[in-house]
């Protein structure tokens, strides 16, 4: 646990919370549902700012995106009908596969999940492919795009409250593909693919794999590769293959490098054949 825990804050509005991580020198920790905290040894947390009282449990629907408060449980992802019928249910899979027990998802934050830098995290990178932001609150409110969230320029002292994720467009497919052997582990590889068809192209190509160093990261050579690009079997083989070209996993205890690199292609062709037989649906 946390051996040099000297103080326990919990604020009642945002200005509270960011007057208490204005000091933060390494030593404070944001908590809400607190599952990471009874995984955590870190021995130079001495302070613990609960922000669960913030009112930031919310999932809303508004024009053109659905806005989800930072200490929404994970579970919530998955029991709301918002989220389940959003982007061909992508979100709902990539919350499920967030953690194994139900019980830990009740508790779980979608906040949590983002800010603790996973590079195992499927929601994060679900979110990455959907083009979701995040609005931090600092010294001024500010949107900051998924795909610059942490991998560059990170919180900086300030305080994630909002998740927003846009709506589809028409036409717009969504898929999720996983390598999970054990069901009480988290897959050890995902990916997640998003394209809108137009006129029989595909445009706003998105691809996104999870076990890449620090955080889940987007394989842009192959979304550029399949820009009006018809989604054929041929084209959909060709994007996987870049992807294995440019893909750079990690070694962890779950599975070594050379195997996910040998897997990638398997779960990118899945996810985009997944959007190719939903479009086919759509006929």
């Amino acid at each position: 646990m946390l051996s040099n825990l000297k103080g326990y804050h919990r604020p009642k509005s945002i200005a509270e919370a960011l007057a208490l991580l204005e000091k933060n020198s390494g030593t404070i920790l944001v908590i809400a549902g607190g599952s990471n905290l009874v995984r955590s040894h870190n021995e130079t947390v001495q302070e613990l700012v609960d922000i669960s009282s913030l009112r930031l449990n919310y999932i809303k629907e508004d024009v053109g995106l659905i806005r989800v408060g930072a200490t929404t449980p994970i579970q919530e992802l998955i029991e709301n009908p918002k989220i389940s019928n959003l982007s061909d249910g992508i979100l709902t899979a990539a919350a499920f596969q967030s953690y194994y027990s139900r019980m830990i998802r009740n508790v779980a934050t979608i906040g949590g999940e983002l800010v603790q830098s996973n590079p195992l995290s499927v929601l994060y990178c679900a979110l990455l492919v959907l083009q979701a932001q995040v609005r931090i609150a600092g010294g001024e409110e500010f949107a900051l795009a998924m795909n610059i969230f942490l991998n560059k320029k990170g919180l900086n002292g300030g305080l994630l409250v909002e998740v927003l994720i846009p709506k589809m467009a028409d036409r717009t497919y969504a898929a999720l593909s996983t390598i999970q052997p054990d069901p009480k582990s988290p897959p050890i590889i995902a990916a997640c693919s998003r394209l809108t068809l137009h006129k029989g192209l595909c445009r706003n190509v998105k691809i996104g794999v999870t076990a890449t160093a620090k955080i889940p990261q987007r394989m842009q050579e192959a979304e550029i590769q399949l820009e009006e690009q018809r989604l054929s079997n041929a084209n959909i083989e060709s994007a996987a293959e870049t992807v294995y070209d440019t893909y750079q996993p990690i070694s962890d205890h779950l599975a070594g490098e050379e195997y996910r690199k040998e897997v990638v292609r398997l779960v990118v062709k899945k996810a985009l054949n997944t959007c190719l037989e939903l479009a086919e649906e759509d006929l």
